[in-house]
Parts: structure tokens; sequence; C-alpha cells
């Protein structure tokens, strides 16, 4: 058995693939093309039995020797992104306003070599594999739906594993990191409610504009001076929404913004203290605020033996040389920790980026992904799946 050789095999069938899935984008909860061509793919492999669940989601299941020893899951996301492409590639999105800007194509494609590689290797692990093409991970809404699915049963998930290009680290490589991977993300909103009445007589009212801009320079003392400097938060507000003139001063503000945390007991704190610095300035200023918090998704924490285990295995598929140890977390968030408050898991990442290239960002329309980076992933994810039964 040469996984590098059976990747070789496929590549060709694998980048078209991608390239089919990058030039057809659809958003969450839209990839009913999509979820067709990985249902159409995965029948091909005569021993992987398929099935639709989460509105626009896929699972394939593999068993191998003793299937009922234990199940582990392998998890890529689908959809693509409101955007519009500029890379100017020959695959470039055919629909305006839709493009693949975070490289779902990418992982969907390895994902997809990897069932077929394994598909084909069912006598070589002891145990079964589960294969989730999740739709809906740019809303943070996906992996809900195909835990509600029934994704992590029939049979029982012990363990899950996901992955995501990474533009940061070159073509050719593997970022693995040990502990937090991604950051929790919540959503916050403050209305400010104050006393209408004229510009050209405030003393007369009181003024929520006036208001939120005190309680938005004090927030950021939260992280600043409350939280420990080698910790790490985020509190960011993408929007305000007030008045209805320029003459006239409102009744209401509504001010709205994410929190990012990597700790447990510090995304815990947020809520109280964004309520007490909003409210008391608010009383200060003889108006009111009003929080509103919305928990979102938690932190990817990666479980440590798992890590261990990729790390075994790309170095023995790819060589030591083809892993990076990632420093620090992204305080971008995923739908992927809904799964870890499950089961145990780990996440790692993909590298995409051309070194003679400028650097391109996630989510940008200039977004580019190197063919290499799926014919690394794939044997990369096909080694961890067979250390994982049998190291």
């Amino acid at each position: 058995m040469n996984i590098l050789s059976m990747t070789s095999d496929i590549e060709e069938e694998i980048i078209k693939i991608r390239r089919t899935i990058h030039q057809n984008p659809e958003l969450s909860f839209q990839e009913f093309e999509t979820a067709k061509l990985i249902e159409h793919y995965l029948d091909r492999l005569s021993n992987i039995k398929v099935t639709r669940i989460g509105k626009t989601g896929i699972v394939g299941v593999l068993e191998g020797k003793q299937p009922s020893q234990k199940t582990l899951a392998l998890r890529a996301d689908i959809d693509a992104l409101p955007i519009s492409e500029t890379t100017g590639l020959p695959f470039a999105s055919k629909i305006p306003g839709k493009m693949h800007a975070c490289g779902h194509d990418v992982h969907t494609s390895v994902l997809l070599g990897t069932a077929n590689i394994l598909s084909h290797l069912a006598n070589e692990f002891t145990g079964t594999i589960k294969f989730i093409f999740q739709p809906a991970e740019e809303k943070l809404a996906g992996a809900k739906e195909m835990i509600k699915g029934g994704a992590l049963s029939n049979p029982k998930v012990d363990h899950i594993i996901g992955l995501h290009c990474w533009p940061e680290i070159p073509v050719g490589t593997i970022g693995i990191r040990k502990g937090t991977m991604f950051a929790a993300s919540d959503m916050v909103t403050l209305k400010i409610k104050g006393k209408a009445g004229h510009a050209a007589h405030p003393h007369q009212v009181i003024d929520p504009i006036m208001i939120s801009a005190q309680v938005l320079m004090s927030l950021q003392t939260i992280v600043s001076r409350e939280i420990a400097p080698v910790d790490s938060a985020v509190l960011s507000f993408g929007q305000i929404k007030g008045g209805t003139a320029p003459n006239i001063i409102p009744d209401e503000v509504e001010i709205s913004g994410t929190v990012r945390t990597i700790d447990i007991a510090t995304r815990n704190s947020m809520p109280e203290r964004i309520g007490r610095i909003a409210e008391n300035i608010a009383k200060g200023l003889r108006g009111e605020a009003e929080l509103i918090y919305s928990p979102g998704c938690g932190p990817v924490i990666s479980d440590e033996d798992l890590n261990q285990k990729l790390e075994v295995a790309v170095s023995r598929v790819l060589g030591e040389d083809k892993i990076v140890f990632l420093k620090t977390p992204s305080m971008g968030s995923e739908d992927f920790s809904f799964y870890l408050e499950e089961v145990p898991g780990m996440y790692f990442r993909i590298g995409t980026r051309n070194p003679d290239d400028p650097f391109i960002p996630l989510h940008s329309s200039n977004f580019k992904v190197e063919d290499k980076s799926i014919t690394t992933g794939i044997p990369a994810l096909v080694a961890m799946v067979l250390e994982y039964f049998n190291g």
C-alpha cells in the first residue's frame, strides 16, 4: 500500500471535481448541485452507504473490519460565499456574486479523494468511517443541522476530524496546533435609549448617539484593562443604527458587534463586563442601555492524542519537514465546535500558498489555492485515519 501512489492515481480526477465545484459555487443551505455531485461520486464507490441529512448535507459510511469497534468521522464544509470572484482563473466562478473564497471546494475534494482511497483499503482498518459533507458553515448553522439529522449517531461517532485551507503556510505543508485552533464567536447588541428632540436644543433631550460614542470607546477597555495580556479577546462593532434626519436627536441607537475569545472562562465573563460598562455609562448620562447577548459557537480545541497521531501520520507519509506547528490560534470561528461539544476531535490546516505569490487572505475576491494542496491533504488525511485505527 502506497498512499502517495494511490493519490497520484486519482489526482487528475479530483482536481477536475474541485474545479467543477469552484465554477459552480452555492451559498449556505443552497448547495443542491454540490450535494448531487458528492452523492454521485460516493455512489460510485460501491462499499460506501450514502445518506442525505441536514437539508443539503451528505453522509457516507464506510465499514472496515469489525465495524462496531469504533467510528471516526471526517468532516468537510461545502458552501460558498456571496463574493464576486476576481482571480481570472480559467475555472473561476460562473455565478455572479458567488465564490468559493474560503476553500470549501478544496475541503470537499480532499474528502472525496480520501473516501476513494479508503474505500479500497477497507480491509486495512478495524472500525467504521463517516464522511460528513456539511452545508452552511459560513452561517455557523450547518453543523447543528447535521448533528440534529444524526451525523454523529447510527453508528455513534467516537472522534471527529476537520480540516481547512490556510494561506499563511506554504502549499505542500500541513499545519498542526495543540490546544485552541479557533476562537469562540458570540454576537452582542446594545440598545442605547435616550429622549428624542430637536438638534438645536440638546439640553432638552437625552442624546443616545453621544451615549453610544462613550460606550463604544469605553468597551475597548475590557480587552486592554480587564483581560490578561497573555489571554486573547476581540470586541468589534460593525453596525450602528439610529436617527432619521441630521437635525433630529433620536430616541434610540442600536449597536451590534461580535465577541471573540479563546478561553472559556473569559468567554463566560464577557456578558457581565459589556453590560456593566454600557449600563453604567448610559445611566451616568441619563440614558439606559439594554444588552442582548447571543451565544454563537464555542472555541475549537483539538484533542491532544489525536494531534499526536496526526503528527506521526504526516511525518510518515509526507515527511517531518512538511509539518508546520502553528504558534497562535485564529480569532476566526468555526461551527466545527458544535461537533466537539458532542465528541472529542481535532482540526488541522492544509497549506495553500505559493511562496512566490503575494499573500491573499481567505474571504478575498482574489483568493487562490494551489492544486498541490489537494494532493497534500488527501494522503495526510488517509494516513491519519489509518494511524487512528491501527496506530
